[in-house]
C-alpha cells in the first residue's frame, strides 16, 4: 500500500503527544513580537497571554513555502497530504500549495476552511482514518469531507483584536458576544449575559447538531482553563458527543481573537 505522510500547520493545535503518536507533522506559523520573528511552536502559550493581557500588539505571518518544501520531503512517504488553516484566514494555505510545486513528490492540499480547535478537529480524524487503514485517495476525500462540515463556536473576553484584524461581524450585540466559524467566515450566534451562559449558549448550539449527527469535538482556551473545564464538563454529557479532545489555543490564533477565550469545534451532518 501507498504510504501518505500527513502535513499540517501548527494552528492545529494539536494535544500534547498526538502529533507524534499519529505521524502528523507541524509546520509551524510565526509570531513577531517586539520586531523578531519567532516560530509559534517556540512560544510559551501561558507567558504569551500574560504579555497579551500587559498590552503587546503582535502580528503574524505563515510558514514560508520552503518549511512546507522541507517537511514534505523529509516525512519518508511515497505521497503527503497537508491539511491547512483557511485560506481565508491565513496565508499558510498558499506556502502549502506553492511547496506542492517544488517537489518531486505527489502532495495534495486541503484547505480546511476552519482554524484552531477546527483545524484540529479535522486532522485528527484524518489521522485517524489513515491509522485503521485509509487509502491516501479515501484519506483525501474525508479531509475534504470533513472541512466542508467543520464548524466552531466561541467567545472571548475582548472583540478588540478581532475588530483590529477587519473580522468583527457589523451585527455584534451588546453583552458577551458568541461567534461562529464555518466557512472560513466569522458570523454571530448570539449574546450572553454572563461567561457561564456563554458557555450554555455554545452547549446548546453542539447539542442540536450532535442530536442530528454524532461527533468528536475538540474544547479549546486562551488563558481560560476553568471556562474551558466547565464547557469539558457539560459536553460531557451531550448525547451524540463520541468524545473531546482538548489543546490550548496558540499564540496566532490568540494575537487575533484576544485572551480569555475558550470555544469548542464540531462536525456537522453532511449535507
Amino acid at each position: 500500500m501507498t504510504t501518505t505522510a500527513l502535513v499540517t500547520d501548527s494552528t492545529s493545535y494539536l494535544p500534547p503527544g498526538l502529533a507524534d503518536a499519529l505521524g502528523i507533522t507541524v509546520v509551524s506559523m510565526h509570531v513577531v513580537l517586539d520586531g523578531r520573528s519567532v516560530p509559534e511552536v517556540e512560544l510559551d502559550p501561558a507567558e504569551f497571554y500574560r504579555r497579551l493581557r500587559g498590552g503587546a500588539t503582535p502580528t503574524t505571518s505563515q510558514p514560508a513555502p520552503g518549511e512546507f518544501l522541507q517537511a514534505y520531503d523529509a516525512a519518508g512517504a511515497e505521497r503527503v497530504l497537508c491539511v491547512t488553516a483557511a485560506a481565508a484566514l491565513s496565508g499558510s494555505h498558499q506556502s502549502a500549495l506553492l511547496a506542492a510545486g517544488m517537489t518531486d513528490l505527489p502532495v495534495d492540499v486541503v484547505d480546511s476552511g476552519t482554524i484552531g480547535g477546527g483545524l484540529c478537529l479535522v486532522v485528527l480524524e484524518t489521522a485517524r482514518g489513515l491509522a485503521v487503514g485509509a487509502s491516501h485517495d479515501e484519506a483525501l476525500a474525508l479531509a475534504q469531507s470533513l472541512g466542508g462540515r467543520v464548524a466552531s463556536t466561541w467567545s472571548s473576553d475582548t472583540t478588540a483584536l478581532l475588530a483590529a484584524g477587519g473580522r468583527l461581524p457589523n451585527d455584534v450585540p451588546e453583552g458577551i458576544a458568541v461567534f461562529a466559524l464555518d466557512g472560513g467566515q466569522v458570523r454571530v450566534l448570539g449574546a450572553a449575559r454572563s461567561v457561564e451562559e456563554s458557555i450554555d449558549f455554545q452547549v446548546d448550539v453542539i447539542r442540536a447538531s450532535a442530536a442530528q449527527s454524532p461527533t468528536h469535538v475538540t474544547v479549546g482556551h486562551g488563558d481560560a482553563a476553568e471556562l474551558a473545564d466547565a464547557l469539558v464538563e457539560a459536553l460531557s454529557g451531550v448525547d451524540g458527543v463520541l468524545g473531546i479532545d482538548r489543546y490550548v489555543a496558540g499564540p496566532v490564533v490568540a494575537a487575533h481573537v484576544g485572551a480569555g477565550n475558550v470555544g469548542a469545534s464540531y462536525l456537522r451532518a453532511a449535507d
